[in-house]
C-alpha cells in the first residue's frame, strides 16, 4: 500500500508565516530534496527530538543512496526512517501519529483514516522498517554533527572574544544551517567534522568575520585546526553546496 490515503493530524503545532514556510504540494514533488523536507516537517509536528530528525533524514538518504526513488514510495519511506529513528535516540512518538501526520502533510486538510485502510497503512510501515533495516545494513546509530558544532563555537567563541561571538547570531544561524543540510545527501558524503565547519565557514562569510591568524592563502584557515578533514579546499567546497540547497528549495511546487 503506498503512502497516498487520507487523514488529519494529531498533534497541535505551532503556524508560520506561509511566506516563510510555505506549504509544499508534495503529491507534486518526487526527489530526495522533497523527501527530506518531509520528513523535517512532519519531525516537527511531532515534536520529535532533533537527533531524531537528523537521524531520520540521515536514513533516507543512505536509503535512497542504494535504491531508486522510482522504487518506493518517498514518503512511506520517509515515515518508516522517522519511526526507526525514534526508536534508535529513544524518542517517544507513536507510529500512529506518525501515520496521521505523515498523511496530512501528503494530503492536507483530508478526512481521517477509517480502520481498515489505517491498519493496511501501519502494516506496510512495519514491512518497510524490516526492509529499510536491510537496506542500511543494520547501522542504525549514526555520528551527528550537532556535537561538533558545539564544541566548534566554544571554540571559535575562544578565538574571537566573548563580546565579538555575542554580538553575532553564531548559535541560532548555525544551527538553521545544520536542519538545512539534512535536506541533501551532503550529510552521507562528508564527515560530520567538515559538515559543522563548513556551517561555521558560512556563518562567518555571511556576517563578514575574520578569525584572528586565518591565512587562507597558505591553507592556514582557523577551522584546519579542527580536525584533518577540515581542508581549506575541502570547506569552501562543502560551503558552496550549503548555499546551493537555497535554489534547490525554490523548485518545490507550493499550494
Amino acid at each position: 500500500m503506498e503512502f497516498q490515503s487520507d487523514s488529519k493530524k494529531t498533534t497541535p503545532v505551532e503556524q508560520e508565516p506561509e511566506d516563510l514556510n510555505p506549504v509544499i504540494d508534495y503529491s507534486e514533488c518526487h526527489n530526495q530534496f522533497a523527501g527530506a523536507r518531509y520528513i523535517i516537517e512532519c519531525g516537527v509536528k511531532l515534536k520529535g527530538n532533533v537527533l531524531t530528525v537528523a537521524t531520520a533524514a540521515t536514513y533516507f538518504h543512505r536509503f535512497f543512496h542504494s535504491i531508486s526513488l522510482d522504487e518506493y514510495d518517498p514518503y512511506l519511506i520517509g515515515c518508516t526512517c522517522l519511526y526507526l529513528a525514534s526508536k534508535v535516540e529513544d524518542d517517544d512518538i507513536k507510529i500512529r501519529d506518525i501515520i496521521n501526520v505523515g498523511l496530512n502533510c501528503v494530503r492536507r486538510e483530508s478526512p481521517p483514516l477509517s480502520l481498515d485502510p489505517y491498519f493496511a497503512l501501519r502494516d506496510s510501515l512495519i514491512q518497510a522498517e524490516l526492509l529499510l533495516m536491510r537496506v542500511l545494513g543494520f547501522k542504525l546509530k549514526i555520528d551527528l554533527p550537532h556535537k561538533y558544532l558545539l564544541h566548534y563555537l566554544e571554540s571559535l567563541k575562544e578565538w574571537l572574544g566573548e563580546k565579538k561571538f555575542d554580538s553575532i547570531p553564531f548559535v541560532d544561524l548555525s544551527f538553521t544551517l545544520l536542519q538545512e543540510i539534512y535536506h541533501s545527501p551532503i550529510v552521507i558524503k562528508y564527515s560530520p567534522q567538515l559538515l559543522s565547519a563548513a556551517i561555521l565557514n558560512v556563518v562567518n562569510q555571511v556576517y563578514g568575520v575574520v578569525v584572528p591568524g586565518c591565512d587562507e592563502l597558505n591553507d592556514q584557515s582557523w577551522f584546519t585546526v579542527l580536525h584533518s578533514d577540515c581542508t581549506t579546499k575541502a570547506v569552501w567546497e562543502v560551503s558552496t553546496k550549503i548555499l546551493a540547497l537555497y535554489k534547490e528549495e525554490s523548485t518545490l511546487k507550493t499550494k
